[in-house]
């Protein structure tokens, strides 16, 4: 069998060759320090075993009051943990989904959403969006008609396009309406830059009947080998999505959990200055990356959110680019990859600027000298 291309494996290019690895979105900076104090305090002889199939207590009570510090009232019967948002989304898709059915997936799309639903055996109906345009609400909504599920990333990777929260309440009604399962993917919710919420009040206008919404600390508190997160919908869903969980992820990481459970409730003024900070130095190196590739002569497309920069080139192949980069010692990404048919080129390649401020300094003098 053929190995696809994809963004793990240019992640490993770059370790193998000491490249700057611009492919793979990992966070690169120092965690927060209240997680580092909470791992050496809690009790791991005694959090090192199995614990509530829909989370451990402790964790879920702690998302309930730090989802309320944003003005989300929820019960914890609404929410579970998950063992990272890939976990979430299977799990959702899981209990509501049979191998066949139909999914709707927008694209551009993240990678690893359209392995997942190859994987379960899920019929993909592909959406396309073109590049720096927001999707056709509307069109979503009628496509519920001929589908049974939907996965909407917002914002999503690699565009940074965004739905309102006034969209999210359209979607999640046409969900219940429609029978059409709508799983909500916002990891980079922390990340948007054009009109960020206020807060997190407007969710409890959402209605939850077929609407699952899933969110990971991977990328908030740099910390993606956690595996730990959370979903929320209704208690009658978030029953049937444990026992799925359980069975797939046997809970997840108690220690996580527990250590999340700790810092979320004791801890969470400083955790919010930790994003304050990571968003500062996010827009810092994009800031630098953006004036670097431009002078290389790409064209940077607008960055609503995430931290992503797609970049517009005039290569033959978006490969082509890659290569002619990596030779730089710079592995970035082909937006081909984005797409369901990676015959066709883009005219893109997709950069993060997650990596550390020196590293996107030497990037720059490497582009620009």
């Amino acid at each position: 069998m053929t190995q696809q291309l994809g963004i793990r494996e240019l992640a490993e290019r770059a370790k193998k060759e000491g490249a700057i690895d611009l492919a793979q979105g990992v966070i690169d900076t120092d965690l927060p320090t209240p997680l580092v104090n909470a791992l050496h305090k809690v009790p791991i002889q005694k959090i090192s075993r199995y614990d509530n199939k829909r989370g451990v207590p402790a964790y879920r009570e702690a998302l309930v009051n730090y989802l309320g510090s944003r003005g989300w009232n929820i019960e914890v019967e609404n929410v579970m943990s998950v063992a990272g948002a890939m976990a979430g989304i299977t799990s959702s898709l899981l209990t509501d989904l049979k191998p066949g059915a139909k999914v709707l997936l927008p694209e551009p799309f993240y990678i690893a959403h359209e392995i997942l639903l190859n994987a379960l055996g899920y019929e993909i109906v592909f959406l396309p969006a073109k590049i720096g345009e927001q999707l056709d609400w509307d069109d979503v909504i009628d496509k519920m008609e001929d589908v049974d599920g939907v996965i909407i990333t917002s914002p999503a990777n690699p565009t940074g396009q965004t739905a309102s929260l006034e969209t999210l309440k359209k979607l999640s009604e046409a969900a219940r309406d429609k029978n059409c399962l709508l799983v909500l993917d916002e990891m980079y919710r922390e990340f948007i830059w054009d009109n960020p919420p206020k807060d997190d009040a407007d969710y409890q206008k959402l209605d939850w009947s077929k609407t699952v919404l899933v969110r990971s600390w991977s990328k908030a508190f740099a910390i993606p080998g956690w595996r730990v997160g959370f979903a929320v919908t209704s208690p009658e869903r978030i029953e049937e999505m444990a026992v799925c969980h359980d069975a797939l992820y046997i809970g997840g990481s108690t220690v996580s959990q527990h250590v999340l459970a700790e810092v979320l409730q004791n801890n969470l003024p400083e955790l919010n200055q930790y994003v304050v900070e990571l968003r500062e130095m996010l827009l810092r190196n994009k800031a630098v990356l953006e004036e670097a590739f431009t002078k290389y002569g790409f064209i940077p497309q607008p960055v609503p959110a995430t931290y992503y920069m797609l970049m517009k080139h005039d290569r033959p192949t978006d490969m082509a680019v890659v290569e002619e980069l990596i030779a730089k010692k710079i592995v970035t990404t082909p937006a081909t990859i984005f797409f369901h048919d990676r015959s066709k080129e883009t005219g893109f390649l997709r950069i993060h600027f997650a990596a550390k401020e020196e590293a996107a300094r030497k990037v720059a003098e490497i582009l620009t000298k």
